[in-house]
C-alpha cells in the first residue's frame, strides 16, 4: 500500500494541476489580441466540431446527447459557430423539426488544425518524463474506468468510446 502522505501529495499536485491549467487557459484569452477569436479546444464549440469532424450532418439534439451538453447550449455554440461560418444549418429533408449543423471547408481547417495541437506546458519534459507521465496516467484512466464500469456498466462501454474518438481525433 502506497505512503498516505505520498498519496495525498500527489493529489494536491493534481488539483493544483487543474486549476494553475484553468486559469492559464483564461488569462490566455483574456489577452489575446482578439477577444472573439479564441482557441477552441475542449471548449464546447470545439467539441461540437470536433463531433462534427468524426460525423458530419447532425442533428443540434444529436451533439447534444453526443457531447453531454444542454440543448440550449449546444444551441447558443453553433449559432456562435455559424457566426464564424465554421459550420452551417439547414432544415433536415426528411424531417423539417430537425435542424442538422455541416463543417464548412473554414470549419474542417479549422478542426484538424485545434487538434493537432499540444499544450505548451509538456514541451518542458523530457521524452523519459512524457513517457512516464503516459504510463501514470495511463494507469490511473483504467482505475478510474475500471470504477465508471463498476457503477454504471451500461453506460461504460458508451463512455470508453466517444472518449477514445475524442483522444483518436485530437492527438493521434
Amino acid at each position: 500500500m502506497p505512503n498516505l502522505t505520498k498519496q495525498k501529495n500527489a493529489a494536491g499536485k493534481l488539483i493544483e494541476f487543474g486549476m494553475v491549467s484553468h486559469t492559464a487557459d483564461e488569462v490566455a484569452q483574456r489577452t489575446h489580441a482578439d477577444k472573439g477569436d479564441r482557441p477552441l479546444r475542449f471548449q464546447g464549440q470545439g467539441k461540437i466540431l470536433l463531433a462534427l469532424s468524426q460525423d458530419d450532418g447532425l442533428s443540434q439534439k444529436e451533439l447534444a446527447t453526443r457531447l453531454n451538453l444542454a440543448v440550449q447550449s449546444t444551441a447558443e455554440f453553433v449559432n456562435k459557430l455559424v457566426k464564424k461560418q465554421l459550420v452551417t444549418k439547414e432544415k433536415s429533408t426528411t424531417d423539417r423539426r430537425k435542424t442538422i449543423i455541416r463543417l464548412t471547408e473554414l470549419g474542417r481547417e479549422t478542426a484538424a488544425t485545434e487538434t493537432s495541437k499540444v499544450p505548451a506546458y509538456l514541451n518542458s519534459l523530457t521524452d523519459t518524463e512524457l513517457d512516464q507521465l503516459t504510463t501514470i496516467l495511463t494507469k490511473i484512466n483504467d482505475n478510474l474506468y475500471d470504477e465508471i464500469d463498476a457503477m454504471t456498466p451500461a453506460q461504460s462501454n458508451k463512455f470508453k468510446a466517444t472518449v477514445a474518438d475524442h483522444l483518436r481525433d485530437w492527438f493521434m
